[in-house]
């Protein structure tokens, strides 16, 4: 498959200029950094990230080239404004950037190889096996071919839409003759409802995103207006700086203010609080800080309170002013359904309902004082057991505390700002991973303070960042220039990278990495199998909680008008038609074959641990990418003989089963691979496939055993390597 690829490399050129256009006839003061000034005419740039130039003209004809980074700042934004944002132009960099990357190594390891006869620090053993390794990392710098449109298809749909594509689907993309119909699909799932849902479940990792919302304590506070709010984040490509800097400022409560809820998660432990925030957003793990200097990091503990000491004046409970009395109105509700026999024998008090009012205590706000004290055991000179501390940045611009209404907000401001060291670095680092499998610096929760060196690809990685301050942070715009990269359009690498590529950094990407679909993947596509439109089906609640929270209980005063009240809670978070208010089947959404089929972002966050979805890898929301794409026998055994894949997927219901079997005597076997495998059958698969759909002779209705044939090879093909894995 890669034989004499080697051409390939050897002939990408070394240079890509972007011009921007020479239609810049008026002439302008440029000023740098120092102050010094020049007039001259803009004729766009050339390079990118950091080694990026402004090309200017002076009046007596003269051309220069000029770092944009030794531009003040008022003149980077003019650049800015007119750099490229087309997605080819930037996926042809990334592609440059890659090939280059490749070609380096390549030549580099084959330098190696050519000088291992010489080496006497190795016996003939080592060296051998020193040969066959740099073999091996040499075919791994060689591009992989780009991938046929039944790959990319499927890959596409899978990493934007987070499922397979459905019959229809897939046969009218392979049906196009467009030349640019794979970048004319990226828009359309970069756009669809899909991708929302796909891209929920990638944040719901990242922030723990959990029905019940605080990982320690009252279970009864509903997530569904942070999850609404992360969704309509995700619809709207609000800027992720300014989704993250909106969820570090929150005030008030959840069904008010519902970015409230990712303070809300970590209810209680503010220095926890404070690790997981660095480790989501800045890719730095510093939680080893919290109890003594970093063993490894150039972070001390006194850093560590310094920056905790910004949210040192923010909790999560109480400050709500005017709230009820919690036990009070409970007893008297309470007593109200015991004199009318609504409780249980023995029951004195309905313990839902004062978990129900408990969480009105819950509110996010910034009190007069700070909690946060160095440690009692304190043993460094720069501080006292139990003293105070100032709040204050390790890294990054120096933060000056009197511009801002509050620490948190400076916090927050110093955070996400596009000259903060890891802000962006981290984002898309994070990002090229979920494109990729595999990030440019790994582990994605262990930037270094210094890029150059740790980085897999130096150049690419300053690339990456400064195309995503261009494109002022918005995440749907950057992965579609990734997805449109010949990088990502390649057939995926089957050579595992080696525990040694991986920790320096040697892995140069000759195509996305062999993965296994993820659980809501897994789960998603069944769906997609089962049900007329997998998307169609949304989780509706932050309207109805809202409104029921706001209501005064004290107006409550029968029995009825409490149960109701109760009944109404609990319908928060019932399922709906996408785009209307029409509640369907109660709530709980299409069944198959007796289970309930909806996308994963739509189900209790997270299932219980004996669902299909845990059971294949689904986070348990307590810890940050809890998830795992790991097998066990378990799977195995569900895969074969559990219900999904004999009761659901071979139900008479099954979307899939009916379209098929009504669609009269055509090719059944085509069908059926197009809407599993995304690809038509060999000869041999079609003739196998044929044979396992004839019905048995004992079989007498007709109907039953054309079901019954077509389940035979739905269950087979769903059992295959080539479906649970993303090519």
């Amino acid at each position: 498959m890669k034989t004499c690829k080697q051409t390939l490399i050897a002939a990408v050129s070394l240079c890509f200029v972007w011009i921007t256009g020479t239609g810049f006839a008026e002439v302008r003061t440029w000023t740098d950094t120092q102050g010094r000034t020049v007039e001259a005419e803009f004729l766009g740039t050339e390079g990118a990230g950091p080694a990026a130039v402004v090309k200017l003209k002076r009046a007596d004809g003269q051309t220069f080239n000029f770092p944009i980074t030794s531009l003040s700042e008022a003149d980077r934004l003019f650049v800015s404004s007119h750099l490229p944002k087309d997605p080819s132009a930037l996926a042809a960099e990334i592609d440059k950037l890659v090939l280059n990357k490749l070609k380096a190594s390549y030549y580099d390891l084959q330098k190696q190889l050519a000088e291992l006869p010489q080496r006497t620090d190795l016996d003939a053993a080592l060296k051998q096996k020193e040969k066959e390794k740099i073999e091996r990392e040499m075919e791994m710098c060689i591009p992989n071919q780009m991938a046929s449109d039944e790959q990319f298809l499927r890959r596409i749909y899978l990493d934007v839409a987070g499922r397979i594509p459905t019959y229809k689907e897939a046969e009218k993309f392979l049906a196009d003759s467009n030349r640019n119909k794979r970048a004319a699909l990226i828009d359309e799932l970069l756009d669809s409802e899909a991708f929302v849902m796909s891209h929920f479940n990638y944040y719901s990792d990242l922030l723990r995103i959990r029905d019940g919302v605080v990982m320690m304590g009252n279970n009864t506070l509903k997530a569904d207006p942070y999850i609404e709010w992360v969704k309509n984040s995700i619809r709207e490509d609000k800027p992720f700086n300014v989704m993250v800097k909106e969820m570090l400022t929150a005030d008030g409560q959840i069904w008010d203010n519902p970015a409230a809820g990712y303070l809300m998660t970590d209810d209680g432990m503010r220095l926890c609080n404070l690790s997981n925030t660095f480790t989501v957003f800045l890719g730095t793990e510093i939680t080893c800080a919290q109890c003594h200097d970093h063993p490894f990091e150039e972070i001390y503990q006194m850093d560590f309170f310094r920056l905790a000491s910004f949210m040192g004046r923010t909790e999560t409970r109480g400050g709500g002013g005017g709230m009820m009395s919690v036990r009070g109105e409970a007893e008297r509700m309470s007593k109200i359904l015991l004199d009318a026999g609504k409780l249980r024998p023995n029951q004195t008090q309905d313990q839902q309902l004062s978990q129900i009012l408990g969480t009105y205590s819950y509110n996010v706000g910034d009190r007069e004082n700070n909690a946060v004290k160095l440690p009692h055991d304190y043993k460094y000179d720069d501080g006292e057991p139990n003293g105070s501390v100032e709040p204050g940045a390790y890294f990054g611009d120096a933060v000056d505390l009197e511009k801002y209404k509050s620490p948190r907000e400076a916090y927050a401001d110093w955070m996400t700002s596009p000259s903060n060291p890891r802000f962006t670095v981290n984002l898309v680092n994070r990002l090229w991973k979920k494109c990729f499998g595999v990030a440019q610096i790994e582990p994605v929760f262990n930037i270094p303070g210094h890029l150059d060196g740790q980085a897999q690809n130096y150049e690419l990685l300053t690339f990456l960042e400064q195309m995503m301050k261009d494109l002022n942070f918005s995440v749907k715009d950057f992965l579609r220039v990734v997805y449109n990269s010949q990088t990502y359009q390649r057939e995926a690498e089957t050579l595992s990278p080696s525990l040694d590529q991986m920790d320096k950094g040697t892995y140069h990407f000759p195509g996305p990495v062999l993965r296994r679909m993820t659980a809501e993947q897994m789960w998603d596509s069944l769906v997609t199998l089962t049900t007329p439109d997998p998307d169609a089906v949304v989780r509706r609640g932050w309207e109805a909680y809202k409104e029921l929270m706001h209501l005064d209980t004290k107006t409550l005063t029968t029995a009825d008008q409490i149960m109701k009240f109760k009944e109404d809670f609990n319908k928060v978070g019932s399922l709906a038609a996408s785009g209307s208010e029409e509640m369907m089947m109660n709530g709980s959404g299409p069944r198959v074959g007796g289970v309930q089929m909806v996308r994963a972002s739509e189900m209790r966050l997270p299932m219980d641990a004996s669902h299909f979805l845990r059971m294949f890898g689904q986070s348990d929301k307590q810890l940050i990418e809890n998830q795992f794409t790991t097998g066990s026998s378990p799977q195995v055994m569900a895969l074969l003989n559990g219900n999904i894949t004999n009761e659901v997927l071979t139900s008479p219901d099954s979307f899939l089963l009916k379209e098929v079997a009504a669609a009269g005597r055509g090719d059944r076997v085509e069908q059926l691979f197009l809407a599993i495998l995304s690809r038509r059958p060999t000869a041999s698969e079609k003739s196998a496939a044929t044979a396992g759909m004839r019905p048995e002779r004992s079989e007498d209705d007709k109907e039953k055993a054309a079901i019954k044939g077509l389940g035979n090879v739905v269950w087979a093909l769903v059992n295959t390597r080539e479906f649970m894995f993303v090519q």
